[in-house]
């Protein structure tokens, strides 16, 4: 009797044992943020920061997504909007000052550079619309 609960106990121990090291071994998938987005822009790292409001969008070339997004922003009315594009590698020095580690990722920022609006990902063509409205 006591002999089975000994091997019971020691099954479980190394039952745990291997799901840890199971679980420890596996990566993220490469489409989730890794951080947060962020929450203040310098605007003088874009161009144009005169502008009222600034909407970045951080792209990269291998990026199969960036496309829908950069189609979905040229197909809005962008009047009162500065848009910019930050591609990654060309422009690395941004996606790290940002801490910027997956894209597509949409930033809208105002004036002092306060980020009052972020999405990680492809945004509807409908939220744009309805965003770029009403600033």
């Amino acid at each position: 009797m006591l002999l089975n609960l000994i091997l019971f106990l020691l099954l479980g121990a190394f039952a745990v044992v291997v799901a840890y090291i199971v679980n420890n071994r596996r990566t993220d998938s490469p489409s989730v943020p890794k951080g947060s987005l962020p929450i203040q822009l310098d605007r003088n790292d874009f161009d144009k920061p005169g502008i009222k409001w600034l909407l970045v969008f951080f792209s990269s070339e291998s990026c199969s997504s960036c496309i829908q997004v950069r189609e979905i922003l040229n197909d809005i009315n962008l009047n009162t909007i500065h848009i910019q594009e930050v591609d990654f590698p060309q422009e690395k020095n941004l996606h790290t000052r940002y801490a910027i580690d997956s894209v597509p990722i949409v930033l809208i920022a105002n004036l002092e550079g306060v980020v009052v609006w972020s999405y990680a990902g492809v945004p509807s063509n409908d939220l744009m619309e309805n965003l770029i409205s009403t600033l």
